[in-house]
Formats: structure tokens, sequence, C-alpha cells
């Protein structure tokens, strides 16, 4: 039987891209919060009992529709999000700038109980290119179309290192061939990594092994089965030619296929590492245990 230490990080994966954390002294950490108005696996924000830090990889409305209304309970809490996208966010929802952090890669924030590193990141493109909605162009005034944009064109990732030394990486985007130098041997306790179907498995691979993470965290993919299986034609677009024979059952996108298959390649690549996929709404504890040999 292993006995756990008091230490480490709580987590509960919310839905998408969505993650709460609990750090060693009781400080709340949330990242890409997506709740009340979430197409899949709905979090109620009255569930949410603190939020000290909020952190946004970009701001698509899956990421940070719910900003505003978590501000308004937590008004206190620390908001990091890119610095391009800010303005535009904040008019959108009428957030106030007063804890606002203005994050660019590079940069490194230090707190009592957390520190954390901003790393440059890339949104996944599909075969159009980056997204921008035609209304950008004849109303640069709309706000919708501007936090559309800039969700597009800017994305930060975060290492988390909370006071006990635990380090979780939050990751989003593509794999860019650049990616598995400048993360390389961050040797993360976990890494909470988003899948899409227009990434490839041996690239993502080679960037879990680079970067070193013991415990890689999948998610993103809960709203891509729903996805596809509503809107089918999406599926030549999002799924390269050899991802449909791997990731379609019966003609339909198989969410278990497709992180299967991720699972499959990092335990033949990376074999120090295992993907653990996390139920919705359950708290996981990471951190330092020991158990005994017979």
């Amino acid at each position: 039987m292993a006995t756990m230490l008091d230490n480490g990080v709580r987590v509960r994966w919310l839905n998408t891209a969505g993650f709460e954390m609990v750090l060693p002294g009781g400080a709340h950490l949330l990242v890409d919060p997506w709740l009340d108005s979430s197409d899949v696996y709905p979090f109620p924000l009255e569930k949410i009992e603190r939020a000290d830090y909020i952190l946004l990889s970009h701001v698509h409305f899956d990421h940070a529709q719910d900003i505003a209304a978590i501000l308004a309970k937590f008004p206190k809490a620390r908001l990091f999000v890119g610095d391009l996208s800010v303005d535009a966010l904040c008019r959108e929802q009428r957030v106030s700038l007063t804890n606002v952090y203005r994050v660019r890669p590079g940069e490194e924030y230090q707190f009592d109980d957390v520190k954390i590193n901003v790393y440059a990141g890339r949104h996944t493109e599909n075969a159009r290119g980056v997204y921008r909605p035609a209304e950008f162009d004849s109303d640069v005034s709309s706000l919708d179309s501007l936090t559309g944009w800039y969700g597009s064109m800017e994305l930060q990732n975060y290492l988390i290192t909370a006071a006990d030394g635990t380090r979780v990486l939050v990751w989003a985007g593509q794999t860019t061939p650049d990616q598995k130098y400048r993360f390389a041997g961050l040797r993360p306790d976990v890494a909470c990594m988003h899948l899409s179907p227009k990434q490839d498995p041996e690239v993502f691979a080679g960037l879990v092994q680079a970067i070193g993470a013991k415990v890689v965290v999948p998610h993103h993919h809960d709203l891509t089965e729903p996805l596809l299986r509503s809107r089918p034609e999406l599926i030549d677009q999002m799924l390269p030619p050899e991802a449909k024979e791997a990731y379609l059952v019966d003609g339909q996108f198989s969410a278990e296929a497709f992180v299967g298959r991720f699972a499959q390649v990092i335990k033949e690549r990376v074999p120090t590492a295992a993907m653990m996929q996390l139920e919705h709404h359950k708290w996981y504890r990471f951190g330092l245990a020991w158990e005994t040999q017979d």
C-alpha cells in the first residue's frame, strides 16, 4: 500500500483545456476555465470555492468565455493573459485591469506560493491557415472578431512550480519543430498537453521526450469528438489522410481511438513517461509517495 506525503499538487480536469489546481499551502489556480457556458461537461461556477491565479493560454471562447463571471466572484484573483490579447478580452468582458498580468514569452513571475514561467506557443491551424474572421476585415471594432483573431495569433504555455518544487507544465496548441529544443529539459512532474488530430503522434512523442515529463495528461480531445460527429464535413479539413484510418470507427471520429494512438506511441517512444487520462470533475493528487515492497 502506498503512503502519500503531504506535498504535491491536486488537479482536476474541468473540461476541454480547463483545469483547477490546489497548490501546497492551499492556493487555487485555474487554467483556461470554461465553466457554466461550456458545450462539453459544463462545470458550475458555484462549485469553484477559490481562485487565486487564473492562467489563459489564449482568449478563444472555449478558454476565456467565463472570465468576467469568475472575476466577479473572485475579484482579487490574478489573471495572466497574453500581452496582445489583453485589451480585446477586457473590453469584451468589461474586466478590470487591476489584477491583470500582461504576459510575454520568457517572463517569470515569482510569488510566495508559486513561480510561473511563460513560454511561446502556436495555435493549431487548419488547411486554410490561421483563423481570420471575415468580419474582422470589415469592422475592426467588432470585439468578437478581435478576440477570435488574437486567440489564433497569440498563445502561451506555462510552467507552474509550486513552493515544494512540484512542477506542472500547461501546454497548448500546435507541435512545431522548434519546440522540442525550447522545452528541452524542463522535466515537469506533470505535463497537461493539448491533443489535436492535426498533430503527428510521432512528433508529439518527440516533444514529450524532450520535455522529460513523467506524466502526460491529455486535454481538449473531449471537444473534438462531439464537434466532428455533429459536423462530419470537418473531418476532411481537420484529419490528414493517415489519421482517418487510425481515428475513424464505423465512419465516425473516436476519441478513444485517437487518444489511444497517442498513448501507444508515447509508450513505445518514451518508456519513462506515461499518459494518464483524467476523468472530468474528479480530483487527482500528484506528489511524492512510497510503497513497501515484500
